[in-house]
């Protein structure tokens, strides 16, 4: 009679623990295919949230620059009759502030006869230690700035800009990219340009650093699917101010961007370039170098750079499926623990009639 009992709890018990099996399972099943936009526009957000923390630390080292340069503007617009105190000025610049690699200012043809047609105080740290502050008197033999587009451009609108990214002059590998701010006379005429560089390959660094940190968070997609997120910082014509191959200066960023499907590129470029945030990046899917992503992207203050964030698809695909595994899991814990007190309770019930 105790065999048949127990046997009989644990067939009911067996059974309602199928019954709720299925349950769980086509309850969960639905759930997740219903909730599956939702759960792919959660885990964007999450990378929407994670592109815009690169983005900050972008502006704080570019406004790190644009305090350094322009809290000496004024004093060199007053002592323009003074210029053997410009390299002082340089050279302070290029010391307090920390990401600045070099510092020069371009006067216009003959602003001071004595020194020749071309004049630049420049200082710049030195390659081997970073520490020593080097300085020039750049002249005639050195570059002809005076016919360059950037320096005709900074004068003739009379406004601060970041420049094109460019080679450093000395070590001819090193891409950099300059703040330049114009300086005036007494009557309010442009005759120089200031400029202060910072290293694309330092800020290409620090943005790969932050998106390892980022896909650490995640060591099954990063180490098993090699699913990476990756950061780049664009121009508004798509040109690689930053990219995490070192390829800087090579190529354009929208000639390995596709749609997935119909989707007018020429709509997004425009958007890009009128500094447009993206939003709802769940919506369309695109393929960069032939996988298939999500893309995030945001506007750079006060330049004309683009910060953008690309996204495999199957990582936050992953991720979603994932949320909804651990739901399963819990609902299956749930279930065995129900399980288990209803046969607890359903032997106890036997053996007190027992006896």
């Amino acid at each position: 009679m105790a065999k048949m009992n127990l046997t009989l709890a644990g067939r009911v018990t067996g059974k309602l623990l199928l019954w709720m099996l299925g349950i769980v399972i086509c309850g969960t099943v639905i759930t997740y295919f219903l909730s599956l936009k939702t759960i792919t526009r959660m885990q964007a957000e999450n990378y929407h949230s994670k592109m815009l923390i690169n983005y900050e630390y972008t502006r704080r080292v570019l406004s790190d620059v644009y305090v350094s340069v322009t809290n000496n503007v004024d004093f060199l617009e007053s002592t323009l009759d003074k210029p053997e105190g410009q390299m002082d000025v340089m050279k302070r610049i290029v010391e307090h502030g920390t990401r600045v690699r070099s510092c020069g200012m371009n006067f216009i043809s003959y602003y001071y006869p004595e020194k020749g047609q071309r004049y630049c105080p420049f200082a710049w740290r030195d390659h081997e230690n970073p520490d020593v502050i080097m300085t020039e008197e750049k002249g005639d033999e050195d570059f002809d700035y005076l016919n360059a587009a950037w320096f005709k451009g900074v004068l003739e609108n009379d406004t601060t800009e970041w420049s094109e990214p460019f080679f450093d002059g000395y070590d001819h590998v090193t891409a950099l990219a300059a703040y330049m701010v114009p300086i005036h006379n007494a009557d309010g005429t442009p005759v120089a340009v200031l400029g202060a560089d910072i290293s694309l390959d330092w800020l290409t660094k620090k943005l790969e650093e932050t998106d390892s940190a980022y896909n650490a968070q995640t060591p099954f997609t990063t180490k098993i699917l090699n699913l990476r997120s990756k950061s780049f910082i664009i121009n508004h014509n798509g040109e690689f101010v930053t990219h995490p191959e070192g390829k800087q200066l090579e190529g354009v960023f929208y000639a390995h961007l596709k749609p997935v499907g119909h989707f007018d590129m020429a709509q997004l470029m425009e958007r890009m370039k009128q500094g447009a945030i993206s939003d709802k990046e769940s919506d369309q899917r695109f393929t960069f170098d032939g996988e298939e992503c999500y893309l995030f992207y945001t506007p750079v203050k006060y330049t004309k750079w683009m910060m953008v964030s690309v996204v495999p698809c199957q990582l936050i695909d992953t991720l979603g499926m994932s949320y909804a595994m651990r739901h399963i899991g819990l609902m299956i814990v749930a279930m065995l623990l129900i399980a288990g007190l209803c046969y607890y309770y359903i032997r106890r019930e036997e053996i007190m009639e027992e006896e």
